[in-house]
């Protein structure tokens, strides 16, 4: 008797679509250290075989470290190496759990805004940090709903370092900034990136305009301009509502739901707290470290801990329109079933991040520090 819901091997048939009748059998067993004695089978189809171990967060690994402690050590602020002292673990051991956290949290991701039913206005804004080097600053628009705080979908971009510079400060940006090709107009492909998953997702109707609520940075004005006829096409229409980042940032700003999102990452992550040690050594573990960090604040945290208690959703997710019962099983799928790339449908900026594509500056492969952006 087999309990699976599909082959793991790609280029099956099963993978996507198993019959109802058993298609695995049992072929015997093999040890380990970790687990015990592990269970293994093979498809009838395709004759590759697998095990119960396949199917789990913890495959190929010697060692178990808990995904639950690691992501709340991580939401609660701690440093990496901090958090290898506490667990008593290696920095690699630590890195690899952290990718698959942001792995299984963008599948879950992607499955969930299939089942979110909400409709609201769509605040987008860019976070600001920097890889490498403070001469590499890295912007991340982030598209949030304005009112359940429910994030939508990152990306990401490095550029210039900007504002007041010193004369040797200068020559040494001028140095670095001769030796790598930084990306032309990419805050305004990131902004149109994260654009495109929200209008995906609640495309502009006649009866109910898109609303995009941003600040007055020039590149998304121009790319909302160059839009705006495709927009018109189905008879929908887009409303662009500007404001000023000089306005208060309290809760009646329409940003609020943007900058309350900037406020808790510079807080909670290490890496992106001011004037720290901690910083991205690599924009693809950067980014990864960011997409489990947002699954905390989506389907974890509570929405509002001063929010009256009769009108409180659990989590953001809720307040988007994602109901409860599709949330029932977040825990078990999240830390315990293995999500897998070919069977979650995701955005462009969610498979760059799965697949670690992002470019750190001065390297074709996001993989090493580059050792110029430190000289």
């Amino acid at each position: 008797m087999h309990w699976f819901a599909f082959c793991p091997n790609p280029n099956c048939s099963y993978h996507y679509e198993a019959p109802a009748s058993p298609w695995a059998y049992a072929i015997g067993w093999y040890a380990t250290k970790a687990f015990g004695k592990v269970r293994r089978f093979r498809c009838t189809r395709c004759g590759k075989s697998f095990s119960t171990q396949t199917f789990s967060t913890h495959y190929y690994l010697k060692r178990i470290v808990s995904y639950r402690d690691v992501l709340y050590r991580l939401a609660g602020g701690e440093s990496l190496r901090g958090m290898s002292r506490a667990l008593g673990c290696s920095l690699s051991l630590l890195t690899t759990r952290i990718d698959r956290l942001a792995r299984q949290g963008i599948a879950l991701h992607a499955r969930m805004l299939r089942a979110r039913r909400g409709k609201e206005d769509i605040c987008i804004d860019g976070f600001v940090s920097f890889d490498c080097s403070q001469y590499f600053p890295s912007e991340i628009p982030i598209a949030v709903g304005r009112t359940s705080g429910f994030v939508l979908d990152v990306s990401h971009c490095t550029r210039k370092r900007s504002g007041s510079m010193r004369q040797d400060q200068k020559a040494k940006a001028k140095a670095l900034y001769s030796k790598i090709r930084l990306e032309r107009g990419g805050i305004g492909r990131s902004f149109r990136e994260v654009l495109a998953t929200s209008l995906a997702l609640q495309p502009p109707q006649p009866q109910r305009p898109f609303v995009l609520i941003t600040d007055e940075k020039p590149d998304y004005a121009r790319v909302v301009r160059r839009l705006a006829a495709y927009w018109g096409e189905g008879g929908g229409r887009l409303v662009h509502l500007r404001i000023s980042s000089h306005l208060p940032r309290t809760i009646h700003n329409p940003l609020f739901s943007s900058n309350y999102t900037d406020r808790e990452l510079r807080k909670d992550l290490a890496n992106h707290h001011r004037e720290s040690v901690c910083f991205n050594r690599n924009v693809a573990n950067g980014m990864l470290r960011l997409w489990a960090y947002l699954m905390w604040h989506n389907y974890l945290k509570p929405y509002r801990i001063r929010w009256p208690a009769q009108r409180n959703p659990k989590t953001h997710a809720e307040a988007s329109g994602i109901d409860a019962t599709a949330l029932e099983n977040v825990y078990r799928s999240f830390f315990e079933e293995r999500a897998f790339l070919t069977r979650s449908p995701l955005s462009p900026t969610m498979a760059r991040s799965w697949k670690k594509e992002w470019r750190t500056p001065g390297k074709e492969k996001a993989e090493y520090i580059p050792k110029l952006a430190l000289a």
